[in-house]
């Protein structure tokens, strides 16, 4: 295999907001670990310190769905130095706090490539393609659930084997149903 350097983002339907929402603080790529947005220290650091997960500075949910904010939620500049490097057909794993229960919904992740530099990227002009989906099984249980109750807050995507190298956004969702 050949490997694909990929810039990760965490694009949030809904974001950090204390202990309200949830958000991912770690990020394991290619068996490598990486440290994501920390609501109780991120918010507080100028310059923002290098995470490998951006878009949570909006600490709600993202009711329009018309919104640029859909794509990364906001803001929507990159740090520059939070890039890793992953083989094609490795996994990637995004590691939430817990949220509220009743926030139940599907999840999904996506990638996009793109050119340049991460923290020239406009995200809302970024072709994404999915890679990854959980969304009710034949029980009734959503994505959502089994990410709290199941996986001890994570959740597991691979990177397609046959992708072409190169540099990609990788945004994962999280939708829930109020």
């Amino acid at each position: 295999m050949w490997s694909a350097q990929a810039a990760f983002l965490a694009a949030i339907a809904f974001a950090a907001e204390a202990l309200a929402h949830g958000y991912v603080y770690r990020i394991t790529a290619d068996n490598t670990v990486y440290p994501g947005y920390d609501v109780y220290i991120d918010p507080y650091y100028s310059p923002k310190p290098a995470r490998i997960a951006y878009g949570v500075g909006n600490t709600g949910p993202i009711f329009d769905l018309d919104s640029n904010n859909m794509a990364c939620n906001t803001p929507h500049t990159p740090i520059p130095s939070a890039i890793a490097e992953v083989r094609a057909g490795s996994t990637v794993t995004f590691h939430w706090t817990r949220w509220l229960y009743s926030h139940k919904g599907p999840i999904s992740a996506w990638m996009a490539p793109y050119e340049g530099t991460i923290d020239k990227v406009d995200v809302n002009k970024l072709q994404f393609f999915k890679i990854g989906e959980e969304a009710i099984d034949s029980k009734g249980v959503w994505g959502t659930v089994k990410l709290l109750d199941a996986t001890n807050g994570t959740w597991t995507t691979t990177i397609p084997a046959d992708i072409k190298p190169g540099n990609y956004v990788i945004r994962h969702e999280v939708n829930f149903f109020i």
